[in-house]
């Protein structure tokens, strides 16, 4: 069933138990909570006193007055007369004995029911049948004795009906249609958001649904929003990784396949013993020895991205001196830098600072920022490294003076796999500053670039001082 015929009975049901309701609230509170005479109460009494004047007529044992007066006695706060059909006073509650004149009559019953309403004393009269002779009753109520609260309905005819009827349809008519609308309204929101998520589609780009309502149906339509913003950047982002990874594999396959061959052919050149003299023997052993490393280094980085990876793997913290590592992470430098004809320099602060740390991981992170500065400014011949202590955190910087990185690449550089320089003069595979990234992140910390080509390009490695209170270290 859907939400709007749910509705259309909720709202029947709810009108048909409400007039249910009322009425028996109406006629429960007035019989059981609230005491006193009202009209149908005072009818009911002319009818018993009728037949107990049956009674008494019947038997002929007692007169009237006495009849009447155990009658009266059962009803506090009401006086009672009898007349006969010519209008004889016959019974008086009060010992009236002379007869009525016209003006007493007319002020008796002048402004019925108003007194009764106003808390007045006020008389009823009715007329009642007793064996065949007519008599006239008059009930004199006193003003504290009628009920607080009456409901009277009177309808003289039929065809009156529709007009009493009509308020009463209104009442209920005009918040059903207003509910129905209201329900339209909603219903039409939700078959648009149910239709924007049937024909969602990863692939293209994300279809905006516009609901600036501030309920329930508005913010989940822009949670929708930024659902599918999200899942297409994912998609997007997954398809960038998946045509990384190919290319991976492709550059990779020639990454090693060229070390491979020279390795043997010099392999062979060796076996064959094709040179005797021991100096080339070297020389061929040494290459063999260089492109071996290359490929273990190549090997090295893979296995230890896919560590990273391994959420199960933890990185061992131990507090340690960033000084000490540093220093000796630029000694191991110092000889490549002067042959590549590097200017170099070191600035680190005269305290010694010491910090909670995967000493291994963010040794292989510097180096491998360092590898890329000397890879990437050889035009600049310069490396710089720096050491700062803030507040709440460590700084290190690594510095080259190279041909930069473009604007436009800043923000994609530590992706996976992705490279700036696309061209086959590059050795890299594409996962050193992701590397660099990821081991950051797993100490708490983050890694930062500013790049102005030709000039500069400075990455900084942020490592706050509670880096032991990460998930992803183990003291």
């Amino acid at each position: 069933m859907k939400l709007m015929a749910k509705m259309a009975w909720i709202i029947a049901c709810s009108v048909l138990l409400t007039l249910i309701l009322m009425t028996t609230m109406i006629v429960g509170f007035n019989s059981w909570f609230v005491s006193g005479y009202n009209h149908a109460r005072l009818q009911e009494m002319s009818e018993r006193l009728a037949g107990r004047l049956e009674q008494a007529m019947a038997r002929n044992e007692e007169p009237f007055a006495q009849v009447l007066q155990k009658f009266g006695r059962q009803y506090e706060g009401v006086g009672m007369e009898l007349f006969d059909s010519a209008g004889t006073l016959l019974y008086s509650s009060a010992n009236r004995s002379r007869p009525y004149t016209l003006p007493e009559i007319m002020a008796r019953f002048t402004d019925q029911p108003g007194r009764m309403f106003q808390g007045q004393d006020s008389a009823f009269l009715f007329d009642i049948d007793a064996n065949g002779e007519r008599f006239f009753v008059v009930f004199d109520v006193q003003g504290n004795a009628f009920q607080q609260v009456q409901l009277f309905l009177y309808l003289n005819q039929y065809s009156a009906l529709p007009f009493l009827l009509a308020p009463l349809i209104l009442i209920i008519a005009l918040p059903s249609l207003i509910a129905v609308f209201f329900i339209l309204f909603v219903t039409r929101r939700l078959d648009r958001l149910n239709g924007a998520m049937r024909h969602a589609d990863l692939r293209k780009e994300p279809v905006r649904l516009q609901d600036r309502s501030g309920d329930e149906i508005g913010a989940l339509t822009r949670l929708f929003n930024e659902m599918s913003d999200k899942l297409y950047r994912q998609y997007l982002h997954t398809q960038r990784i998946e045509q990384a990874r190919a290319k991976l594999i492709s550059n990779l396959s020639h990454d090693l396949r060229t070390p491979l061959s020279i390795i043997h052919g010099y392999a062979e050149t060796l076996q064959r013993g094709s040179s005797h003299v021991p100096e080339i023997r070297v020389r061929h052993a040494t290459i063999i020895l260089q492109k071996s490393e290359y490929m273990n280094g190549l090997l090295d980085r893979l296995f230890r991205l896919a560590e990273i990876d391994d959420p199960s793997i933890s990185f061992h913290a131990e507090r340690s001196s960033t000084h000490y590592l540093l220093q000796s992470i630029v000694s191991e430098y110092v000889l490549l830098l002067e042959d590549y004809g590097f200017k170099w320099e070191a600035d680190l602060p005269e305290t010694i600072v010491y910090l909670d740390y995967d000493r291994e991981s963010i040794a292989q992170a510097l180096r491998n920022l360092i590898d890329n500065a000397i890879l990437h400014g050889r035009d600049g011949k310069y490396l710089g490294i720096r050491l700062f202590v803030d507040p709440d955190e460590v700084r290190i910087e690594v510095e080259d003076r190279g041909k930069g990185i473009p604007p436009d690449e800043l923000g994609r550089i530590f992706d996976r796999f992705y490279r700036v320089d696309k061209g086959r003069q590059s050795n890299g595979m594409g996962i050193g500053l992701s590397l660099c990234k990821e081991i950051a992140l797993r100490h708490g910390g983050r890694i930062t670039v500013r790049s102005v080509p030709n000039i500069s390009t400075v990455f900084t490695v942020h490592l706050p001082f509670n880096a032991l209170a990460s998930d992803s270290l183990t003291s």
